[in-house]
């Protein structure tokens, strides 16, 4: 009985969480074609404005400009984080390498990502390599919160068959027997998108020690 209660509640969670990237890729869609669209349509009218007016005027035009810039590389970003768009083509090292690059040119904090994989292999199922991808970008999110770390370090590596991450952060971490009180909702969808999948971690983390979290998926 207990078995099919848990077999029950892995497939209410997958289905959830199914729906959810459903609607997540849904918006980022909506956000790019016609969000996106919409502001580099504008952008074109600025710069032509900005052709034919005087140096007075340009100056009055041109931080219009600036921020219609920052609003479609603000409008980009969120739309990638939303539904990654190189996952179903390129894979789950490809689209975490994306993402840190967008962190990286934030200057907040220096990421080291590496890989012994040959990264155009595709090694899991395009629904699991989605779920370690949320699941890094939430690790990143929380450290980014919380940690006060000035580095993290990720490697993506094959052991037998399992694809391996390894996730370390040297911020201030935490005693590891108050972690059920760290269950916020980000731990909380962590758990929930590696259960999704079968997929293993341990976590190691003490005051002032940093955060280490591996994460072993079986490619087969």
């Amino acid at each position: 009985f207990q078995e099919t209660e848990i077999k029950q509640q892995k497939e209410l969670l997958s289905a959830v969480i199914d729906s959810q990237e459903i609607e997540r890729k849904r918006i980022g869609e909506d956000l790019h074609d016609e969000v996106g669209g919409t502001l580099s349509a504008i952008k074109l009218m600025l710069n032509a404005a900005i052709r034919q007016y005087n140096q007075a005027d340009q100056e009055v035009i041109l931080p219009a400009k600036q921020l219609i810039d920052k609003m479609i590389i603000d409008v980009r970003n969120i739309s990638h984080d939303l539904s990654p768009p190189g996952l179903a083509m390129f894979g789950i090292y490809t689209s975490v390498e994306g993402f840190v690059s967008l962190i990286d040119k934030t200057g907040e904090i220096e990421i080291e990502l590496s890989t012994t994989i040959v990264t155009e292999d595709r090694l899991l199922p395009e629904r699991a390599e989605l779920a370690l991808f949320r699941v890094i970008t939430q690790l990143i999110a929380n450290t980014l919160k919380h940690a006060n770390a000035t580095k993290i370090d990720i490697n993506f590596k094959l052991i037998d068959t399992d694809l391996v991450i390894d996730y370390n952060d040297n911020g201030k971490g935490f005693d590891m027997s108050i972690l059920e009180e760290k269950k916020g909702m980000g731990m909380q969808n962590i758990f929930s998108r590696l259960q999704m999948v079968n997929a293993t971690y341990t976590i190691e983390t003490a005051e002032n020690k940093g955060f280490k979290m591996i994460i072993s998926c079986k490619t087969s």
